[in-house]
């Protein structure tokens, strides 16, 4: 029975190192691919952002990213307009959350 023990021990082990070996593989890849590709994705979510607001018309001052995270900022005439703008944000893909710090100016 003690044989079975440390037969058991033995066998954890190395599947015990094989976890942590793959949990510290995944946590390099993902960090990696936030180094290299994150600047890439920025300018890319940027311009597909900037390519809407022409569109739809609407001309807001300062567009910042942090990842997938879009800032708006910028003074627009409306609280509808202001909705607008956020609504048009949020139809695009890859945007994860929106931080509007849009304000409101009479014209």
């Amino acid at each position: 029975m003690n044989d079975s023990t440390s037969s058991n021990q033995f066998i954890k082990s190395p599947l015990i190192l094989l976890v942590l070996v793959a949990v510290l593989v995944v946590a390099t890849l993902v960090a990696a691919s936030e180094y290299f590709l994150r600047p890439q994705i920025e300018s890319e979510l940027k311009q597909e952002i900037t390519r809407s607001f022409v569109q739809a018309g609407f001309s807001i001052a300062d567009i910042n990213l942090s990842g997938r995270d879009v800032t708006l900022n910028g003074a627009v005439s409306s609280k509808l307009a202001a909705q607008k703008v956020e609504n048009t944000t949020k139809q695009i893909w890859g945007v994860r959350q929106i931080d509007n710090q849009i304000i409101i100016k009479k014209p």
